[in-house]
């Protein structure tokens, strides 16, 4: 708020002048003020003209101000997750069985909670689509061949909010294994060798 009022004060406009000139741009009747006198202060500062029109330098000085007023639009699915982001969210689903899994619920989960998944993990990890889909792959083989059992469904398997209210991403897991170079088809690690 400190910025907006020193470019007011820098500019020479008081709060109900910049407030006229909105209501000027915006085609707004003003209220609580006396448009007159703050219209002949705006036509003496050269920022309107003798019919009221916005000048060059109001509607510059508008725009300034504005920029602080304007919340930092929303980024799309695209923006945070690629061009591909849709189709990319088919391919990982069509890695996971169509079934229910031994828990009761179904390994495929819908598409726009996969999405809202999906745009966290974009916004908190760093990888890519090639590396989410391979490390999703792995995932599902390696359930596969234990017949699904303890395997999240894929909308977990993305994020999962644990009681503290954190998130955790078993996907993020497997993918910095993936990175790391960490053997992945080791399934020795609880066999013993009986002689």
């Amino acid at each position: 708020m400190e910025e907006i009022f020193n470019i007011l004060i820098q500019n020479k406009i008081t709060p109900n002048q910049h407030y006229m000139l909105h209501c000027l741009r915006n085609k707004i009747q003003p209220t609580a003020i006396n448009p007159y006198a703050e219209g002949r202060e705006l036509k003496f500062k050269g920022l309107v003209n003798d019919k009221w029109e916005l000048l060059p330098a109001a509607i510059e000085l508008l725009d300034k101000i504005d920029e602080f007023f304007h919340v930092k639009k929303e980024e799309t699915s695209k923006v945070i997750a690629g061009d591909d982001f849709k189709e990319n969210i088919v391919k990982y689903l069509d890695l996971f069985p169509k079934r229910k899994l031994p828990s009761g619920k179904l390994a495929r989960s819908d598409k726009k909670n996969i999405e809202s998944n999906f745009r966290w993990f974009f916004k908190t990890f760093e990888y890519s689509w090639d590396t989410v889909l391979k490390a999703t792959a792995h995932y599902v083989d390696e359930y596969e061949k234990k017949n699904y059992l303890y395997m999240q469904t894929s909308q977990y398997f993305i994020s999962k909010t644990q009681p503290d209210k954190s998130k955790m991403s078993e996907l993020a897991n497997y993918c910095a294994m993936l990175i790391d170079g960490v053997d992945m088809d080791d399934d020795d690690h609880f066999k013993e060798r009986v002689v």
